[in-house]
């Protein structure tokens, strides 16, 4: 067998061969939810759902740093589905994977299962995995959540990358309780994008999130288990930065963390159930 260039399943020479860091069970028991299958849609340069044609344990050096009650295999895979691809991409690719072994130190068997991987590029005929547990096991549901986060990120008009909040400000109503709290949020590539909470006498609070220049009242909260639900719900800090609200009073500070915590609350918690990510 050629030796093979390996970082969870690139290949290299034996001689200078380098274990992956703590390989994962991909064939675990746990459900990957809608957060789990965007973070490696969206991270990955290639995703495909494949067929396993062959799967070969390597020992020796190339299996030098698995991890006790693991095997690491070689696996062979026909591409039934390209999903997504930075390039094009053969019938058949290769990438190594390590799986856990049985009490009588059998190996799991991937022969005809199908998956759906996520990985970079690799040499011709081979891919990468982007993380450790990046080989998913196939289902409509997976299929389906993955090509609708592509979908949407696709689109000329995809919620940005939202990775902090830059500052945030509260104006008082004309009666007591009644005022509005604006939220600007800092995104990766510095398109402007805004969450804004108001409040009337003898009205529940609403909130809205506009992603332009002009605060648009009419964009209501995102629906769960979207592209722009996931960008906030999973990467808004938990609480409010003390620099986005500095030089303010502690009243009004206040008033802007309580209605923060009322759009984490309307948003909800970003599950994962990767082992990984726990």
């Amino acid at each position: 067998m050629r030796n093979l260039i390996f970082a969870f399943v690139v290949a290299i020479p034996a001689s200078s061969y380098a274990a992956p860091q703590q390989v994962l069970n991909p064939y675990a028991t746990y459900t990957y939810s809608y957060a789990d299958l965007a973070d490696f849609a969206l991270a990955s340069q290639v995703t495909a759902r494949v067929r396993v044609k062959d799967a070969k344990q390597l020992k020796g050096p190339l299996a030098a740093g698995t991890r006790p009650g693991f095997a690491r295999q070689l696996v062979t895979a026909d591409v039934i589905a390209l999903i997504k691809a930075s390039t094009g991409l053969p019938p058949r690719i290769q990438y190594i994977i390590d799986t856990p072994v049985d009490s009588r130190g059998k190996t799991q068997k991937l022969k005809k299962s199908e998956s759906l991987v996520f990985a970079k590029t690799g040499r011709p005929g081979e891919v990468q995995l982007i993380a450790p547990d990046a080989s998913v096991p196939w289902s409509e549901a997976a299929g389906k959540t993955v090509r609708a986060v592509l979908q949407e990120a696709a689109r000329s008009d995809a919620p940005p990358v939202i990775d902090g909040i830059s500052s945030a400000f509260h104006s008082p109503g004309s009666l007591p309780g009644e005022g509005e709290t604006q939220i600007f949020l800092h995104t990766k590539d510095g398109r402007p994008a805004s969450l804004t909470v108001q409040r009337l006498a003898g009205e529940a609070p609403r909130w809205n999130v506009s992603l332009g220049e002009v605060v648009d009242e009419a964009t209501s909260k995102p629906a769960p288990e979207t592209l722009l639900w996931y960008r906030l719900a999973c990467f808004l800090p938990k609480t409010m930065p003390q620099q986005a609200v500095d030089g303010q009073s502690a009243e009004t500070i206040a008033q802007i963390n309580l209605d923060y915590d009322f759009v984490l609350s309307g948003l909800g918690a970003c599950p994962r159930s990767r082992a990984s990510q726990r």
